[in-house]
C-alpha cells in the first residue's frame, strides 16, 4: 500500500487544521548556511504553504507542489513577503538551470527521494547552492500507537511510516553533493483535544490507505485509543525529532 505525492488534495482541510509551523531554530540554521543575504529559494512539496510562508522572511521564495488543490489553499493565505506558488513535480521541475541558491523540502522529501528528483534539484541549484531537507519524525510509540489502533479497529493492515525509513544522505552522496551534514532538534507538541488528535491522524499519509468504507470504524477505534491515552497520561502529547540534512552543490 502506498500514497503518491500529488494525491494529498483530499487532506487539505485536515492539513490546514492540524499541521503546525516548524521550529524557529530550523530557519536560523538555514540563514547561517545561505550563500547570500537575498537568496532565491525553491520550497518543494510545499503543500498548503506552511514552510513557504516561514521561509518568506529569508529571501525570494517559490513554493512548488504537484497538487493544485493544495496550492489553491496555499494561495488563500496572506502573503508574508511576495512568496508565490508554482504547480510542478520534483521529477520534472519547471525552472531553468542554476536558478536557485537553495532548494528546501519540509516533511516531503521522502516522497521524491529518487535519482530523477535529485538530478533535477541539482540542475536548478546554482554552484555553491544548498539542498536543505527537513523532516519531522514522531517517536515510534506515538505513531505506531495510533497506527495499531487503526489496524485493530478495521481488522486489516495499513501502510507503514515511510519517513521513518528513508535515508537521504546516501542519495545526496551518490549525486556528489558536498559537505553533507545533519542537525537534530527534539520537540513535543501537546494536542489540545481528542478531536484535534483525530484531525491530525487524518492529515497523515497512512490514513489514505484506510479503505473509505472502513474509515468511520477506524475513527471510532482512534477515539477510544486517544481517550485511554489521555486518561493514562493526563494529556495527548506528540514527541518528535526535527532532522535537517544539508548538502552543497
Amino acid at each position: 500500500m502506498s500514497v503518491k505525492l500529488g494525491q494529498f488534495g483530499e487532506f487539505v482541510k485536515e492539513y490546514e487544521k492540524a499541521r503546525r509551523p516548524y521550529p524557529r531554530e530550523v530557519f536560523t540554521y538555514l540563514k547561517r548556511l545561505l550563500p547570500n543575504k537575498n537568496p532565491k529559494i525553491l520550497d518543494l512539496g510545499c503543500g498548503t504553504g506552511i514552510s513557504t510562508r516561514q521561509l518568506a522572511g529569508t529571501g525570494q521564495v517559490i513554493g512548488c507542489d504537484p497538487d493544485p488543490i493544495m496550492l489553491k489553499a496555499a494561495r488563500k493565505h496572506k502573503r508574508v513577503n511576495g512568496e508565490r506558488y508554482v504547480l510542478g513535480s520534483a521529477e520534472k521541475l519547471p525552472f531553468k538551470d542554476n536558478s536557485f541558491d537553495a532548494v528546501t523540502a519540509f516533511s516531503a522529501f521522502h516522497w521524491f527521494n529518487n535519482d530523477e528528483s535529485i538530478g533535477e534539484i541539482k540542475r536548478v541549484l546554482k554552484t555553491g547552492g544548498i539542498i536543505f531537507l527537513v523532516n519531522k519524525a514522531g517517536w515510534k510509540n506515538w505513531g505506531e500507537g495510533y497506527r495499531k489502533a487503526i489496524i485493530k479497529s478495521i481488522g486489516q493492515e495499513i501502510a507503514t511510516f515511510i519517513q521513518n525509513t528513508f535515508k537521504p544522505k546516501q542519495n545526496l552522496k551518490r549525486h556528489k553533493f558536498k559537505n553533507i551534514r545533519s542537525n537534530d532538534w527534539e520537540r513535543a507538541e501537546v494536542v489540545s483535544s481528542i478531536k484535534k488528535a483525530l484531525i491530525y491522524v487524518q492529515s497523515i499519509s497512512i490514513w489514505k490507505t484506510v479503505p473509505e468504507d472502513l474509515r468511520p470504524k477506524a475513527l471510532s477505534g482512534l477515539e477510544e485509543y486517544f481517550k485511554k491515552l489521555k486518561k493514562r497520561t493526563g494529556k495527548i502529547e506528540r514527541k518528535f525529532k526535527v532532522r535537517v540534512v544539508v548538502g552543497v552543490k
